[in-house]
């Protein structure tokens, strides 16, 4: 037992130096205490005398045949299994915990619509303010407004609220902030499973394991985004599409309608998630429809059948989503961010295949480009196997299908909007791990090359993830939580806060409602600011110095929009650039509080407050 407790610590400080190497100083707290590391000398040297103790105390020949016995017992499926709960792991230490970004905001403020059953937030408060398109400036970002019924709904698809609605109905509120992280570790595990059926168990660890340590995928899962999620259920639904053996010799039917249904719910699921991606659906409905006839040689119905048993399955969240655009924006092909012609258009191509094709070879391998033809090509050499084959090309169609579909969106300045092109993540790291297969497999110790290979692929991944601040030893999302935290304490509940960015968080965990600044006429800062006031809802103006030449520029010439009143609030989130600034709009002079900056802020999942009325 002991012996063994010091080669778990070997492994375990090994890991956790790798960890700091790579991604920098960590920390993780343990019922209520704070651990931290910063260097990788240390764990190295526990475990260079935690295996010294394990060799002194077995002798070199039983280390040795332990060592080959644990080889043995250290499987492709146990390998992914580890990966995927390392990811889980790291996905729960490094979550963000917190409603904090635009759309985090709206997809956990939906959960608990969901959990009220109803979709929509009143806004009476519409009707009666005088300044142009108030119901507009009452919207906060993440939610679009509904001027007939005079209310605001979010803009977010409902398929991740739903599962956040489900996780916190069984374990509270911290249960939504579990989805994210748990779909992270399916999406790992996924991908292991549809390499393996593409090609083989070790190809399937291999592109796991470059999904597990892409920087896109490690920026997104500690977010309360719906990337990962899509990507994870996409992933699961074409798995279970390659479960699919539409027949088999002498003619008989082989039991698929399991396998079909699951892929099809699962497709239905990804499509509740992000509604734009249906055309993946349509990609594997046409996959299934087309393998059966091939094995059966013509068409009949019995070769369509698990085609049309996963369009079945699929078919109800497409038309829940359809339905729920109608009820809500007045068309089916209309959603919360507008109608397709307006998000939708063949000019963006050019400049947003430009930028994603060059943020992908910065932070993963142009390797996948090449490897995406081998998966359209199918070379024997690599599948010799029909179904294989056609394995390899339904994954080169979902990953060209999703890159097609954003190509005509439009385009963003930042790498990590690579996101949206997570579903196809899987299929360009198995196209990786087959290019490194096809290159160095003719070669006696291919098989070795290739698998340090990629290795090395993934660890370069991990650099380029510590490179871009992906784990940032800071106040992360956390610190709109806290910020709100002090606006609660500093304002009265009645009161209306003037903000942009802080617009959701603020009314989720401060209670107050909030009025968006960026979209109030120019004309109407002075005059809406005495009407608050003679409503009884005091205004306040919470920003950030980021903010602040926008929103002066925006107000020039009114007398509120110099910013030369002194703030209430000056807070500077902790190892975190910029400030935010909260201002009494009714205060020109005054004390300032600038607390300091809160390093581990408690709790981690802060509760909302009571919502504001509007």
């Amino acid at each position: 037992m002991f012996r063994r407790a010091l080669l778990g610590l070997t492994a375990a400080a090994i890991v956790w130096a790798i960890a700091l190497r790579v991604l920098g100083p960590l920390a993780v707290t343990v019922a209520g205490v704070r651990l931290s590391s910063s260097s990788a000398g240390r764990p190295l040297l526990v475990a260079a005398v935690a295996a010294t103790l394990y060799v002194l105390l077995s002798g070199v020949a039983r280390t040795r045949s332990e060592l080959a016995a644990a080889r043995v017992r250290v499987t492709p499926k146990r390998t992914a299994t580890l990966l995927a709960g390392v990811v889980l792991i790291v996905g729960l230490a490094n979550n963000s915990w917190t409603a904090g970004g635009p759309d985090s905001y709206a997809y956990v403020t939906q959960a608990d619509l969901l959990l009220q059953g109803r979709l929509t937030v009143p806004a009476p408060l519409a009707a009666r303010a005088p300044w142009p398109d108030a119901l507009t400036t009452l919207t906060p970002f993440g939610y679009r407004a509904l001027p007939h019924e005079l209310a605001i709904a979010p803009a977010t698809g409902p398929g991740l609220p739903l599962l956040m609605a489900a996780f916190k109905r069984a374990l509270g509120h911290p249960g939504a902030f579990l989805v994210v992280p748990f779909t992270g570790a399916l999406l790992v595990y996924a991908t292991f499973l549809v390499g393996s059926r593409v090609h083989s168990p070790i190809a399937g660890v291999g592109a796991a394991w470059l999904v597990a340590t892409s920087p896109t995928f490690l920026m997104m899962f500690k977010s309360q985004m719906s990337d990962v999620p899509a990507a994870a259920f996409w992933t699961l639904a074409a798995c279970a599409a390659l479960r699919l053996a539409p027949l088999a010799q002498g003619g008989a039917v082989i039991p698929t309608t399991r396998a079909a249904v699951t892929s099809g719910v699962a497709a239905g699921m990804a499509i509740l998630i992000r509604p734009n991606l249906v055309p993946l659906a349509a990609v594997l409905f046409a996959w299934l429809a087309w393998r059966g006839v091939v094995e059966r040689g013509r068409v009949r119905l019995s070769a369509l059948r698990p085609a049309v048993v996963f369009a079945a399955a699929t078919l109800p969240a497409c038309l829940a989503i359809a339905a729920l655009n109608a009820r809500l924006y007045g068309s089916p092909l209309s959603s919360g961010y507008g109608d397709l012609g307006q998000l939708f258009s063949i000019a963006n191509v050019p400049t947003t295949l430009a930028r994603y094709g060059g943020w992908f070879a910065e932070t993963q391998t142009p390797l996948a480009f090449v490897g995406l033809i081998l998966l359209v090509i199918a070379p024997r050499s690599l599948w010799s196997a029909a179904p294989l084959r056609a394995s390899a090309r339904l994954m080169a169609a979902i990953a060209l299908m999703t890159w097609a579909l954003y190509s005509v969106y439009q385009s963003f300045g930042a790498w990590w909007f690579l996101r949206f092109l997570l579903p196809s993540w899987p299929a360009l790291c198995i196209a990786t791990v087959m290019f490194v297969i096809w290159i160095f497999g003719r070669f006696q110790s291919g098989p070795r090359i290739a698998a340090v290979v990629v290795v090395a692929l993934g660890i370069h991944g991990l650099f380029v993830t510590s490179q871009r601040g992906v784990f940032l030893a800071d106040e992360g999302e956390r610190r709109y939580a806290t910020i709100a935290t002090f606006v609660q304490r500093l304002t009265d509940p009645q009161a209306m806060i003037l903000a942009s960015i802080h617009a959701g968080p603020t009314r989720y965990y401060a209670g107050r409602a909030t009025l968006r600044f960026d979209l109030l006429a120019p004309p109407w800062l002075d005059r809406a600011a005495e009407w608050l006031r003679q409503q009884g809802r005091h205004p306040y103006l919470l920003v950030e110095d980021w903010e602040m030449p926008m929103f002066t520029e925006r107000f020039a010439g009114s007398r509120l929009g110099d910013l030369g009143a002194s703030p209430m609030l000056a807070y500077r989130a902790y190892n975190t650039s910029g400030t935010v600034y909260l201002f009494d709009l009714l205060r020109r002079e005054g004390p300032t509080l600038a607390p300091a900056p809160i390093n581990d802020p408690r709790p981690r999942c802060p509760l909302p407050a009571i919502p504001p009325e509007l």
